[in-house]
């Protein structure tokens, strides 16, 4: 069942495809917040939110991608809880809690994360919305409130820094 199908569905008060919805959307949710808070166990619960949130939101939804939908509410969502802890989060913390719960289901991405935690949070947060989530660089200018240029050039500069990384790695 496609996406659409599903959040029409969801209008109708009828929640029976929301694993199937949960499970194609996931991914973009949680590297949309990973970019942002780094204590994978408040990840698990701004998901939580997000997904809550857009379930008692569901009639402002307009057809539009609910994948880049569904990343600006994450995103919005961890920047609130960022901004209202006022703390420092750091990289290795994700990377510890994965390794120490290896049933989570967020284990599948912790290469990933380990690679990223190599950029800036904003390098970080462009290459996340657009490698990862398939968001156009347009849709990423808005949930991150700078110029397409400016975006552009953070993502290039970004993913030249990554290729040399997983290069230098490559070499050992």
């Amino acid at each position: 069942m496609n996406l659409d199908d599903i959040v029409e569905e969801f209008r109708d008060a009828n929640y029976t495809h929301f694993d199937e919805f949960y499970n194609q959307t996931k991914k973009n949710v949680f590297f949309s917040i990973a970019a942002i808070v780094k204590d994978n166990s408040v990840i698990d619960d701004l998901m939580q939110d997000t997904y809550i949130k857009f379930l008692e939101n569901i009639s402002k939804y307009k057809k539009t991608s609910i994948n880049a939908y569904l990343s600006t509410m994450a995103h919005n969502i961890a920047i609130n809880y960022y901004n209202k802890e006022k703390r420092i989060i750091h990289d290795d913390e994700i990377i510890d809690y994965q390794q120490d719960n290896t049933n989570d289901k967020n284990y599948e991405y912790i290469e990933a994360l380990e690679l990223l935690k190599e950029l800036d949070d904003i390098s970080r947060e462009i290459v996340v919305l657009h490698t990862i989530n398939d968001l156009k660089f347009k849709e990423i200018a808005k949930i991150v409130g700078k110029p397409i240029g400016t975006v552009l050039w953070i993502y290039n500069k970004a993913i030249k820094e990554l290729q040399r990384k997983v290069g230098a790695n490559n070499e050992k």
